[in-house]
């Protein structure tokens, strides 16, 4: 029979394990990153405050998901009379039940894309590296490389399609 402390410590475990999994899934439902850091806190003191609610055994990750699914909604509520757009409860609710499959594959997707990055030229690496993990505009590199700006676009734009038939491929060849 678990003790207090062994649960406790479960807990702590699979809070602390499932923090990415819950922002990701936040900020998917609410569309906004810096709400969700908020929103991720409060259903992290919520999930502490019933954590004796917390049955082992059960998936704290459902459990996780179907409080921060409630923050989200309130948030969302809350948010609309202050926002020229809210979601529909349905379509909030069909985000609800369809992201947490989808939040499993990122771990598998991420090295399906670290492995597709590695097949790239060093100069199409600098043009994704510069436009999605920097704060460097096209203009900037299109002057620092002498190429047009329309050039670095259409470029990004083939790019994207063949990182992504790459990273649909790498997952179909994993799937069982």
């Amino acid at each position: 029979m678990p003790t207090k402390e062994n649960i406790l410590e479960d807990f702590v475990r699979q809070l602390t394990d499932h923090q990415s999994d819950l922002f990701f899934y936040i900020r998917a439902l609410c569309g906004d990153s810096d709400a969700a850091g908020d929103i991720r806190q409060l259903v992290n003191m919520i999930l502490w405050r019933k954590r004796d609610a917390f049955r082992p055994g059960t998936s704290f990750k459902a459990w996780a998901f179907r409080v921060a699914q409630l923050e989200v909604k309130a948030f969302l509520r809350k948010s609309s009379r202050n926002r020229c757009f809210s979601f529909e409860p349905e379509l909030l609710a069909s985000l609800a039940t369809e992201l947490p499959d989808l939040i499993d594959e990122l771990p598998e997707r991420r090295r399906a894309l670290a492995e597709c990055l590695s097949t790239l030229t060093p100069k199409d690496e600098e043009l994704i590296r510069h436009h999605y993990w920097s704060d460097g505009t096209l203009y900037a590199l299109a002057e620092n490389t002498g190429r047009s700006v329309g050039t670095l676009k259409a470029r990004l734009f083939q790019l994207r399609a063949s990182l992504r038939r790459c990273i649909e491929g790498k997952l179909l060849l994993n799937r069982p």
